[in-house]
């Protein structure tokens, strides 16, 4: 059972994220569906009932004492609780398995929060305009909203459970001297020179660019003027990605013309067609049956990047620098995902 929550200091929830164990909870509890079947504000006033009373002592403590509680737990124990202020937004991650620690639960508001800061840039560095921009008026745009941030909430999720890359917060990266130097050639002279020749973009000119299989990153290109990529940009990057176009399932079958291979030929699986990019092919040599099986058996490299130095680190890639973001960091990270996408 999980759920995370933001909310503002007038205990108004600017934001929800709940798993079907926690919904089946409400559902009990509160009951989520009026006559006309609606259930975006029903959940919304079951929530604000179970959290108030938490949110307004967390205001009134830090009113009083300039100073508040950040975690606790319920219900004998079986209830964990985490709470972190992020400017004037109280966020709330609740664990009711047993499963997450203390750490992975703030693990998780820290990941929201650089969401946010993908998403919205320098709104996140005013309250009013980021409690207008998170929580809109219409219901519609709302729940389009909302549910943006809950499905990549649902991909952190999982891909901490399958992935090792998010298990323990690195950028994962294959490592092939030939393959990656013509990767980075084909990003540089086809890929974005094509973006940049867009006369949509107004301009603005690619800054980094990546390719990647699955989560693990095969090339990457920066601009000459670009800034570096904290772990966590690039960690945030990957998430981003991996929620728009989600890995193929390791239990999907295989197509019988691909797995059943003629005699004398290659076991290649060749990916699934997608929108692509028109422009030539950069390689113009051949390549032999050798060449092919020595790009399939590439090795692999794991390694972290190194990170920034950060006073208040906590041992995370997540959280490196996230309370101290001056607002030229800001917006050269809004650019950079601006520019990305």
């Amino acid at each position: 059972m999980k759920c995370v929550l933001i909310s503002s200091e007038g205990a108004e929830v600017l934001f929800y994220w709940a798993d079907p164990d926690f919904m089946a909870i409400l559902h009990q509890r509160f009951g989520t569906q009026d006559q006309n079947g609606d259930e975006i504000p029903s959940v919304e006033d079951s929530i604000n009932t179970l959290f108030a009373p938490m949110i307004i002592s967390c205001a009134t403590m830090l009113e009083k004492l300039g100073d508040t509680y950040t975690c606790f737990s319920a219900e004998n124990g079986k209830h964990l609780y985490v709470l972190h202020m992020f400017g004037e937004c109280l966020y709330i991650a609740v664990s009711g398995d047993g499963h997450e620690s203390e750490d992975d639960l703030r693990r998780q508001l820290y990941v929201l929060r650089r969401l946010t800061e993908a998403h919205f840039g320098l709104v996140t560095l005013d309250s009013h305009l980021f409690h207008r921009e998170l929580r809109p008026i219409e219901s519609e745009q709302r729940a389009h909203i909302w549910g943006l941030f809950q499905s990549l909430l649902q991909t952190y999720n999982q891909l901490r459970e399958e992935d090792q890359s998010f298990a323990v917060e690195a950028v994962e990266r294959l490592i092939h001297p030939q393959l990656c130097e013509q990767c980075i050639e084909f990003l540089e002279r086809q890929v974005v020179q094509y973006i940049n020749g867009n006369t949509e973009r107004a301009g603005h000119e690619v800054v980094h660019a990546f390719l990647l299989i699955h989560t693990k990153l095969l090339a990457f290109y920066s601009s000459r003027n670009a800034s570096s990529l904290r772990p966590a940009d690039l960690l945030t990057l990957l998430l981003i990605v991996q929620d728009l176009y989600p890995s193929t399932s390791k239990d999907q079958p295989v197509p019988e013309a691909l797995a059943q291979p003629g005699e004398g030929e290659q076991h290649l699986q060749r990916p699934q067609s997608s929108e692509s990019i028109p422009v030539n092919s950069p390689f113009h040599h051949s390549t032999s049956q050798e060449q092919i099986a020595d790009d399939l058996s590439m090795p692999e490299e794991f390694f972290t990047p190194k990170a920034s130095p950060s006073q208040q680190s906590t041992g995370s890639a997540w959280t490196e620098g996230a309370d101290s973001q001056s607002e030229g960091e800001v917006s050269a990270w809004w650019l950079r995902i601006c520019c990305m996408f």
